[in-house]
């Protein structure tokens, strides 16, 4: 909004005041008249007056006006002086310009040498009565009529209010951009201070800010809070505080901006529109916070999903899973996935130096809402996928390979379909694909489960396998229902995987998988006694045939040494090197149970030698042998069926003399 220091300072002063003062403030040249400073003086209409100094009979009152006077023989007369400036006030005109009439005006040849006296050119009569009317009195810095006085005014205010126009849309434009980044208020509330010239901050009770302005104006600064007003304007000090409430919910944030010397009408709708600004900002703000809260909540909820399955609460899975139903497509996908008699596991592993969030994002775009996705809990390199065997009737494989594809060094492994039931073990079965996938050019394994003990075995080894965990009957039925599933899980990934998944920390892992191998007779500090504890658990699951129930259990041994055992575990050695020397390697390993310093220093090589032969021999097995957990479980399977391990390695709790 244009003010008298527009028209007055600058390389072309358009008007003067008749005797120039420094400015205190400023510390350099202003422009004062008598105690008014012209930055606090502001213009919106200009307005030529008629000779007897009145406003047009088209504008009977003017807002904040300019009234341009003409001087000279038609001029008003000393004795219209005084009133004619009191009803000027009185119409809303609140600065003069004394202009020479038209006919008064010099030459062009003769402006320059009587510019300096045209400045100075005030009747002290005049002067008085303006002083006395409380209005400033100003000259033309050259001596122009009153048509040429106005038509350059008008030409500073349009230039003025383009650049305000501006810098609102500056504003704007800035307020969008942080709208956009979800950021805070504070580079709008900076440059509004510099557009006003003085402090705009946004204050809330318990803030240094709010207690400072609170000591002095407390009503004011509670009224706005509380909704009573949206705005008040009152003093503080030697200045102007101007309050804006900020948003819709009370009590509000409070919008406080200090000035001195007033704040003209178009700061002050900077400052209304600064307030809405902020407001929207503020809404941004928390819905960014809300959105990343709810994203949290539900990927908890989805953790909690896969933990119930890897449990086996398919029950309990269902029942989280519900309330996702009415947040939208893709959560809802979660109980379609759940509501399939069974499906596949993948285990997807990030590319080297790459934000598993990004893998994950790929994961959900891929399965779209036919899968439950979800960052592993137990490995930061994994995401885990969940999905149906055929959603949309697409192989889960094909629909994982476009995401192994778009990075390169990402890898996949996925399990065959099971029943939900044993969502764990076809965990188990995709980190054993994903192990795999290292050696497949296409960075994608799936583990078909064919050739496994299990089925080698005779149906025999189901009856020992339940006498073996008759031992559990020991425990209470709280201890298992909390200790036997962990347990499972410690068994197939070790403890401290087993717990991330689970929920508790590796200690209460540790502890439960004590409690139940205690119960059955084993220990379980052995890898050996691991095996068979997991062995067992694998065939309980399975039903006992009719015809073997009244017979007594077979021994472990015997079952180990039957032909179908022996030619499985020939077969899965053979891609081993014929020496031997990968053999004599693993039955080491296990004989120091699995420990990588003792059995280095029994084949005499170094650590990391040991760590790189391991990994590359389980690459060859398909078995992730860096890892704890079941892997070694099922080279010794293979060793002692082969007859490369004793048969005595393993233990045997249902026929310990045999």
């Amino acid at each position: 909004m244009l003010n008298l220091l527009h028209l007055t300072t600058g390389p072309h002063p358009i008007l003067r005041f008749p005797q120039p003062a420094p400015d205190p403030a400023a510390g350099a040249t202003a422009q004062h008249a008598g105690d008014v400073y012209a930055g606090d003086v502001y213009v919106d209409d200009v307005v030529v007056c008629d000779a007897r100094w009145r406003l047009p009979t088209d504008t009977p009152r003017a807002r904040a006006g300019l009234a341009v006077l003409p001087t000279g023989p038609q001029g008003a007369g000393s004795e219209r002086t005084g009133t004619a400036l009191r009803e000027l006030v009185r119409a809303g005109v609140v600065a003069v310009v004394l202009a020479p009439s038209a006919s008064a005006a010099p030459s062009a040849s003769a402006a320059a040498s009587a510019s300096a006296a045209a400045s100075a050119s005030v009747a002290p009569s005049v002067e008085a009565a303006a002083r006395a009317a409380g209005v400033p009195v100003l000259v033309p810095a050259r001596p122009w009529d009153a048509d040429e006085i106005l038509s350059r005014v008008l030409r500073r205010q349009l230039t003025v209010e383009r650049d305000d126009a501006r810098g609102t849309a500056r504003l704007l434009t800035l307020s969008a951009s942080l709208v956009e980044q979800a950021e805070g208020p504070a580079r709008l509330l900076r440059e509004v201070a510099a557009r006003t010239g003085g402090p705009v901050t946004l204050v809330e009770p318990g803030q240094p800010e709010w207690d400072r302005l609170a000591a002095e104006q407390p009503w004011a600064l509670e009224e706005v809070r509380n909704g009573g007003v949206r705005t008040a304007a009152v003093p503080f000090g030697d200045q102007e505080l101007v309050l804006h409430a900020v948003g819709r919910d009370r009590p509000h944030q409070v919008l406080a901006a200090l000035r001195r010397g007033g704040w003209p009408p178009h700061l002050r709708r900077l400052l209304a529109h600064a307030a809405g600004q902020v407001a929207l900002l503020d809404c941004s703000v928390r819905h960014r916070r809300d959105r990343e809260v709810l994203r949290t909540a539900l990927r908890g909820v989805r953790v909690s999903v896969l933990q119930y399955l890897m449990l086996g609460n398919w029950e309990g899975a269902v029942r989280v899973a519900e309330p996702l139903a009415r947040l939208g497509a893709a959560e809802y996908g979660v109980g379609e996935v759940l509501a399939a008699a069974r499906g596949v596991v993948a285990v997807v592993q990030r590319a080297p130096g790459e934000d598993r969030t990004g893998t994950a994002a790929a994961c959900e775009e891929a399965m779209g809402d036919g899968g439950l996705v979800v960052p592993c809990p137990a490995d930061p390199r994994h995401v885990i996928v969940v999905a149906p065997q055929n959603p949309d009737g697409r192989a889960p494989l094909a629909l994982l390979r476009p995401v192994v594809e778009q990075a390169p060094g990402r890898l996949a492994g996925v399990s065959g379909p099971r029943p939900w039931s044993q969502a764990a073990l076809a965990y188990g079965a995709a980190i054993r694909a994903l192990t795999a996938a290292e050696s497949d050019p296409e960075g994608i394994a799936r583990d078909f489960g064919e050739s496994s003990l299990l089925v080698s075995l005779s149906p025999r080894a189901r009856s020992w396998a339940h006498q073996l965990c008759v031992g559990l009957r020991k425990l209470t039925e709280e201890q298992r229902s909390q200790a036997v599933p962990t347990a499972r899980r410690a068994l197939s990934y070790g403890a401290l995987r087993a717990g991330r998944l689970l929920g508790v920390d590796r200690t209460t892992a540790n502890k439960r998988l004590r409690l139940v191998l205690e119960a059955m007779g084993l220990d379980h500090r052995q890898v050996a006694h691991r095996a068979v504890a997991d062995l067992a658990f694998q065939l309980a699951d399975l039903p006992v045939p009719p015809d073997q129930l009244p017979e007594a259990p077979p021994a472990l041994r015997a079952l180990l040494r039957e032909a179908p055992v022996v030619d499985w575990a020939t077969r899965e050695l053979a891609v081993l090197d014929q020496s031997g020397d990968a053999s004599r390697l693993l039955a080491t390993w296990l004989a120091h149970n699995c420990r990588a310093g003792a059995t280095a220093v029994a084949l005499g090589m170094h650590r990391n030698t040991l760590a790189a032969r391991l990994s590359a021999l389980g690459a060859r097995l398909r078995l992730p042998l860096g890892e704890q957990g079941a892997a070694p479980y099922q080279v010794l399977w293979r060793l002692v069926a082969a007859g490369q391990v004793p048969v005595t390695a393993v233990p045997d709790p249902v026929a310990p003399g045999d």
